[in-house]
């Protein structure tokens, strides 16, 4: 009896960058969730989820639709993520209190940040 001929648009396996082997289904789901994932402020699923399905993301014949799509979609938001946070995070550390209005340097600086209003307890003991 001949063996069934596998599908070519929907493979039956998709072989990840460390050489791990993923059910279609579960790849996608994977993909899906770790795209979606990134708007939770952890914009480093974009980048793992890039990285994870690379073969897939570099467009290499028979690459499934779904997780190339999605992961085009993570290298884009990643791109646009760290295009917003890096300039940020260098003039914060860098310029700092030099550049910043010391009122506006001591807002953002997160030592000073209230977590008691948010409802997290602290660590540290505040003395008044």
């Amino acid at each position: 009896m001949d063996a069934p001929l596998e599908n070519p648009v929907d493979p039956p396996s998709i072989e990840s960058v460390d050489g791990e082997i993923f059910p279609t289904d579960k790849a996608r789901t994977m993909a899906k969730r770790m795209f979606w994932g990134g708007f939770a402020f952890l914009p480093l699923l974009w980048f793992v989820n890039i990285w994870l399905f690379w073969h897939e993301f570099r467009s290499r014949p028979g690459a499934d639709p779904c997780i190339k799509k999605y992961t085009r979609y993570s290298a884009i938001a990643f791109t646009i993520a760290s295009i917003l946070f890096l300039p940020w995070l260098l003039l914060y550390t860098i310029a700092g209190s030099w550049l910043l209005d010391p009122r506006v340097y001591r807002a953002l600086d997160v030592i000073n940040l209230n977590i008691a209003n948010l409802g997290i307890p602290s660590a540290v003991q505040q003395t008044a």
